[in-house]
């Protein structure tokens, strides 16, 4: 299963297509632009990106729009991109500090039926300026404003509170429970600290994953293994979060990523880590609006939070980590079989 936090681009470009399914329009009207925003805000990370683009409402063809670069993205000199933030408990006209993004085209995304040339980012370095006592009591808008019109999109979220990860320690040593060997994680939704200085907020979802590090044709890299996700229905702080990883899922996951390829043990002390990957109740409605749950096509809404634009500005932590000092030698048995020494 791949990580839910990261279906960042997919669903934005059928917004720019299908916005006005969901809007009753006259079909003759004069063409008008709809701005989409893409945002995730994660205090561990350097830098921050955000995605903007137009959808469209009107008569025409929409998919011979999406195949035109200027028809799905605004010209850089047209809007500005911004991010500003204040303290949770005041009004959202009081600044604290100001975010601005800079334009940018170096992702490129794959040919299909949208423009696939160089496609336009915006990126800030947030890096040292969200992850302070007084950044993590603040809530943040992003802002896109039309130079031309003067019109405004907005979306606000607040930052996801520090948790820690209780058990399993540094040590990877599976049990054996009712005929199946496990491995116990607990974490805390938010730590006490966080939670009594209101920084950050209780996340929504969780998801464990394990990162085995490796050499593949002598280069170093990694590999997720992903679990599933774990829903936290409390949004007050103590609540203790558990969930089994069962070993034969580990190593089923690892025969996957690791068969066909010319693998040796990495350098490093640390094969294995454990992430507790998480993201806020904005992100998690976007992906549970997103998906299809069973083989019958529903039609849903689309899922926004953006005001005067439809997208998503959400939360997510990546970087929540245990390294393991100790790996269970059933799980190095297990890995004997690809490495070539």
């Amino acid at each position: 299963m791949k990580l839910f936090f990261e279906r960042v681009f997919a669903f934005v470009c059928i917004l720019c297509v299908f916005t006005s399914c969901e809007v009753e329009f006259d079909p003759n009207e004069e063409w008008k632009a709809v701005t989409i925003v893409y945002g995730l805000l994660d205090q561990d990370e350097d830098t921050t990106f955000v995605r903007v683009q137009k959808g469209f409402l009107g008569s025409g063809n929409y998919l011979d729009f999406s195949k035109e670069k200027d028809s799905i993205y605004y010209k850089p000199e047209d809007i500005d991109v911004f991010m500003v933030s204040h303290y949770f408990w005041e009004s959202d006209d009081i600044v604290r500090d100001t975010f601005w993004f800079n334009y940018t085209e170096s992702y490129q995304k794959e040919d299909g039926d949208f423009y696939s040339g160089n496609t336009p980012l915006y990126y800030c370095v947030t890096k040292g300026r969200l992850n302070h006592t007084e950044a993590m009591k603040q809530t943040y808008k992003i802002v896109v404003r039309n130079k031309k019109t003067g019109e405004e999109t907005t979306a606000s979220t607040r930052l996801i509170g520090d948790y820690d990860i209780v058990t399993p320690g540094s040590y990877m040593q599976f049990q054996n429970r009712a005929g199946k060997q496990i491995l116990n994680c607990q974490w805390y939704n938010i730590n006490s600290y966080a939670a009594s200085n209101n920084q950050g907020v209780v996340a929504k979802m969780y998801q464990p994953i394990i990162r085995f590090y490796y050499k593949n044709d002598g280069k170093e890299t990694f590999s997720d293994i992903t679990f599933a996700t774990q829903f936290c229905k409390n949004t007050y702080p103590g609540v203790l979060m558990s969930f089994n990883l069962e070993l034969d899922f580990l190593l089923d996951g690892l025969k996957k990523e690791l068969t066909g390829k010319n693998c040796s043990k990495t350098d490093r002390a640390s094969w294995f880590e454990l992430y507790i990957l998480s993201c806020d109740l904005n992100l998690y409605e976007y992906y549970s609006y997103s998906r299809q749950e069973s083989m019958q096509l529903v039609d849903k809404p689309i899922y926004t939070n953006v005001n005067n634009g439809y997208g998503l500005f959400a939360a997510r932590r990546q970087s929540i980590k245990m390294r393991f000092t100790y790996i269970d030698e059933k799980v190095v048995l297990a890995l004997n079989e690809f490495f070539d020494e």
